[in-house]
């Protein structure tokens, strides 16, 4: 399965370079296809490419927006939501504060909630919620928790457990969407740098 990371920040790459050294083909796409070319190229993966957005969301079965936060999601996948239907949509976001130290919305609602909503037609999987960037650039896997996934679809959740089975971390099945506010709030037990997970 192909998969299209949207975004070349910090998230971003760091996942592209994760599943790409997993041997799985990543597209990493930008906004502007060059500077998404030439990210890529940076990073050294043979299997990790870049380009557009439209790029890495046409050509995935699996599309991962590693942007801030579910709105920065929403506003990226927007141009391109009839081509998420029936993809695999894996949200990474966590609904922080600006400062990283609390979370915005009801506790019991949790921001894949929300990216659902707006995609209805994609299959929305939550993943790498109650984990900090740093952890997994760090690629110490001695320091990560188990990385909790859930959703509603029970397939599209068993695929995204197969694609993460060759990288160096544990994960673990989450249960549902309504799971997912608990699986963010994870990640502010088990900060080990006091940086945010951000894009």
């Amino acid at each position: 399965m192909t998969i299209g990371v949207l975004g070349t920040g910090r998230i971003a790459t760091t996942l592209a370079v994760l599943f790409a050294r997993a041997g799985h083909q990543v597209r990493l796409g930008s906004a502007d296809a060059g500077h998404g070319r030439g990210t890529a190229a940076r990073l050294g993966c043979p299997e990790l490419t870049g380009g557009s957005c439209e790029e890495a969301v046409t050509g995935a079965s699996v599309v991962i927006p590693a942007v801030l936060g579910v709105p920065g999601a929403v506003q990226v996948l927007r141009p391109w939501r009839a081509a998420v239907r029936g993809k695999i949509l894996v949200d990474v976001t966590n609904p922080f504060t600006g400062d990283h130290t609390d979370f915005v919305g009801p506790w019991a609602r949790g921001g894949t909630a929300d990216l659902a909503a707006a995609f209805p037609g994609a299959r929305l999987v939550g993943a790498f919620k109650n984990v900090w960037w740093e952890h997994l650039a760090d690629g110490d896997a001695s320091v990560v928790p188990d990385i909790q996934v859930v959703s509603d679809d029970a397939e599209a959740k068993q695929a995204v457990l197969r694609l993460c089975a060759a990288t160096p971390y544990r994960y673990a099945d989450g249960g549902g969407l309504d799971q997912a506010g608990r699986v963010e709030r994870m990640a502010l037990s088990g900060s080990r740098t006091g940086r945010g997970f951000a894009a």
